[in-house]
């Protein structure tokens, strides 16, 4: 009869598979135990919920939308296409005045409060007090752009629907689950709506002077969101009334905020607008096909930076070392992967404007390789600013580089975007871009934030709830 290893080893009074960690079956059975509970704790940890959340709402925000685009690319052709983007870009531009980095400034204030609801509600208060209050600015300026801007004075609703939409985006409570890191039902709401909208661009849009209806679905999908999102806040802190004190304090905290928030929004969402006050709507829609293109692609590293914004900011205040070696991985890890989707994109340029956008857009190749260009470097000024500069409060620091930036990219435009149209608008973006990571690389080296000592493992990560 044949004799097992095991049998042969007892045999020999040894004891069967022995090594220094036990027997074969226990060192197996231990590793089972260690990978299923180290699973279990990275699954039920609020930043991996939170990044899997905002993953979807990145979907909701970017891949569906990239859904509808070849739809209404070819509907709409490229001057309906570039009137729909301009009256979008007014639209992200004009939120920014209401988002005013609250984000950013009200999710740490939530986060670094979550328990206290007295606290809670007067963050919420002091915000939406704010937030009437830039109304009256963005109200104002929306008035001027009726009677100043060529393209919404002969097309007025497109400019009403803008307005709408700007109304929706920068109202958004996202802020307050953000900084609860309970962002998975907030999600749930926009991926919905977000859907609808994309179903009812499909039923409305059939001919190119319906391009106002897109704007529409987008714009009534939003303020529903806002009024659910909003609805659940109060209901889990209580409503409080607006306090001038509160009011005036959330303006003061997101000032800097604002600024930062501000800059991104102006080329990462405004520079359509730019562009349309220079050229026709045409090479507007040259540029926008391919900007929103390579902004579906660039937001795939968004998620993971913003998820740990609200934990980093926590873990400065109990731990700031720990923070330190988290952020000197984090940082490497969303550079890398900027530069991944980079290499892709230059890959498959020319295919991808032929296949989403259709064959009349040639023009925007060339477009979509200088976005390739600035997507690893968004990527890394995004880390950089919500993993080390905003939780160790350097806001001023970040509003003041980006003034700058802002600077930079307006004068960029303005000398580029006559003499290139919209080659020369994707130009001014990468210079931005270049000058904000070289700024910030600067700074850190100098304050030495950047001087990595601790080499970062995965104990780094599993921090408590």
């Amino acid at each position: 009869m044949a004799t097992s290893a095991k049998d042969a080893s007892l045999v020999r009074g040894e004891p069967p598979f022995e090594t220094p960690f036990g027997t074969q079956g226990k060192r197996a059975e231990a590793a089972t135990r260690w990978t299923n509970d180290f699973v279990r704790r990275l699954a039920s940890h609020p930043v991996a919920k939170n990044t899997l959340a905002l993953y979807a709402l990145q979907f909701a925000g970017y891949v569906i939308p990239l859904v509808t685009l070849p739809y209404l690319a070819r509907v709409l052709r490229a001057d309906g296409f570039g009137l729909l983007l301009f009256a979008q870009s007014f639209a992200l531009w004009g939120s920014i005045t209401f988002e005013y980095g609250f984000n950013l400034s009200a999710s740490r204030e939530i986060a670094q409060n979550r328990g206290d609801r007295e606290a809670l509600a007067a963050t919420a208060a002091g915000v939406l007090g704010a937030k009437l209050v830039l109304l009256i600015g963005f109200v104002m300026v929306s008035t001027v752009a009726a009677f100043t801007v060529g393209i919404f004075h002969e097309h007025p609703n497109y400019l009403i629907w803008a307005v709408v939409q700007a109304l929706a985006f920068g109202f958004s409570p996202f802020w307050y689950f953000q900084g609860t890191e309970r962002m998975v039902g907030a999600v749930i709401t926009e991926f919905v709506a977000r859907a609808l909208a994309a179903v009812s661009i499909f039923v409305l849009v059939r001919v190119p002077e319906d391009g106002w209806k897109a704007l529409a679905a987008l714009a009534v999908a939003g303020c529903g969101v806002v009024l659910v999102q909003t609805s659940w806040m109060y209901w889990q802190i209580g409503f409080r009334r607006f306090r001038w004190q509160d009011t005036t304090g959330a303006l003061k905290r997101g000032w800097n905020m604002f600024l930062f928030r501000g800059a991104s929004n102006i080329y990462g969402a405004a520079n359509a607008f730019i562009l349309g006050l220079f050229v026709p709507p045409l090479q507007v829609g040259y540029f926008g096909g391919a900007e929103r293109i390579a902004k579906a692609l660039q937001g795939l590293t968004l998620p993971f930076t913003q998820a740990f914004y609200p934990h980093m900011s926590r873990l400065v205040a109990q731990d700031a070392s720990k923070a330190s070696r988290l952020a000197r991985w984090t940082v490497p890890l969303a550079g890398g992967a900027g530069l991944a989707v980079a290499v892709a994109v230059g890959l498959v340029a020319s295919r991808a404007i032929s296949l989403i956008l259709g064959p009349h857009y040639g023009e925007s190749v060339r477009v979509l390789y200088v976005f390739a260009l600035i997507i690893p470097l968004n990527a890394i000024n995004n880390a950089l600013i919500m993993h080390w500069m905003l939780p160790h409060r350097m806001e001023r620091t970040v509003g003041a580089v980006t003034l700058c930036a802002i600077a930079i990219n307006l004068v960029s435009a303005t000398v580029l975007a006559p003499l290139f149209a919209h080659r020369g608008m994707a130009w001014a973006v990468l210079i931005a871009e270049i000058f904000q990571l070289s700024a910030f690389g600067l700074i850190l080296f100098r304050r030495g934030l950047a001087e990595a000592r601790d080499v970062p493992t995965a104990v780094s990560i599993q921090v408590e709830h």
